[in-house]
């Protein structure tokens, strides 16, 4: 991500939070994040990164979590235990990892995530994505590229922006594009299609269609893609999303089974399963997170306060469940090393531009 002084953050942080309080107080469309997935004209010169590199200018910046957690309880984990249920399907080859773009919506974009070096001399803090996450975990030959397109202000318009990312990835010409939260404003929200108000479920499903019509243009150029489903969110009711953005119990059963439907004939498709990765980082117990078990009691949470969000830990986790998704955990575990600590450290190591 961007490589921000402490006193950088402020502006940023300010600017996030007229944003917030906009969307807490119902007077544009306000979208929250998560989601759950499947497998062109380019409009900006592309972010694409061969090595840790500078973040695409969508990045959102926010103040850090909480860094010192990362250095309490790395204790290794031997049980190796398999991740969540996800697409039945077999994983894609891991050759996929060779060249990777990322689409999506604040969660991806690394809303509300930095890692710093505590009390060191001289002091260092980064904003961190999704992006950096791979590119920190990724072993010496793996990925050659991973190019960034998330923004934190697709809730904005996610007409408009899931189309100029999707546009913007496959001009990349990636061998893998995931998506772990790009589906989620096609679902939770205020707005519809033409900026209308959502005034029923049926203009949800309508605008998820939308969603999946982007997906399509991914399948017809034959990218293998990993895309999240849509989680139950009403943890963050109130904070981060107000009750007439919440899609109902039935109309989110009605979309994930909609999106399973579509991805079913697809055979470069998978799904992640958004809701069982919440219920992970969610969870008050230890959960494996690369070779270790991080235990939120000890070591500090995986979700920020919003709820809605992960924290840098949960991020970490999220990343390391879409690979597993994409790949399978065997060929996850060869390729990546997850381990927060190590990332956390490979991340501040890194020279950013």
């Amino acid at each position: 991500m961007i490589s921000h002084a402490a006193n950088a953050w402020l502006p940023r942080t300010l600017w996030w939070s007229a944003c917030l309080a906009v969307v807490v107080a119902g007077a544009a469309p306000v979208r929250a994040l998560r989601a759950d997935g499947q497998p062109a004209a380019v409009s900006n010169a592309p972010s694409a990164t061969s090595a840790p590199n500078a973040p695409s200018a969508t990045s959102a910046p926010n103040a850090p979590s909480a860094p010192d957690a990362l250095d309490a309880l790395d204790a290794p984990d031997a049980s190796n235990a398999p991740s969540a249920p996800n697409s039945p399907s077999a994983p894609f080859e891991p050759s996929v990892t060779k060249r990777i773009a990322i689409v999506g919506a604040s969660a991806s974009d690394g809303f509300g995530v930095a890692v710093s070096n505590g009390s060191a001399t001289p002091f260092k803090a980064e904003l961190v994505d999704l992006r950096d996450v791979l590119l920190a975990a990724a072993k010496p030959g793996t990925t050659e590229l991973v190019a960034h397109y998330a923004t934190g202000m697709f809730f904005s318009d996610p007409i408009v922006r899931g189309e100029d990312e999707i546009s913007r990835a496959l001009a990349v010409k990636p061998t893998l594009l995931i998506g772990a939260d790009f589906l989620f404003w096609y679902a939770y929200g205020g707005g519809g299609i033409g900026k209308s108000p959502i005034r029923s479920e049926d203009d949800r499903a309508s605008l998820f269609e939308l969603g999946l019509a982007q997906l399509d243009r991914v399948v017809a150029a034959g990218i293998p893609l990993v895309v999240g489903n849509l989680p139950d969110m009403r943890a963050a009711k109130g904070r981060m999303l107000a009750a007439m953005q919440l899609p109902q119990d039935a109309t989110l059963t009605r979309l994930n089974e909609r999106l399973a439907d579509w991805a079913k004939d697809k055979p470069l498709v998978r799904i992640l399963s958004l809701a069982h990765v919440l219920d992970e980082t969610r969870s008050s117990e230890p959960v494996r997170v690369g070779s270790v078990q991080w235990d939120p009691k000890k070591q500090g949470p995986l979700m920020q306060r919003d709820r809605l969000h992960p924290a840098f830990p949960g991020l970490v986790a999220l990343t390391e469940r879409t690979m597993e998704c994409a790949i399978g955990d065997a060929a996850c575990r060869e390729r990546f090393d997850f381990a927060p600590k190590d990332v956390k450290t490979r991340i501040l190591d890194q020279p950013r531009k």
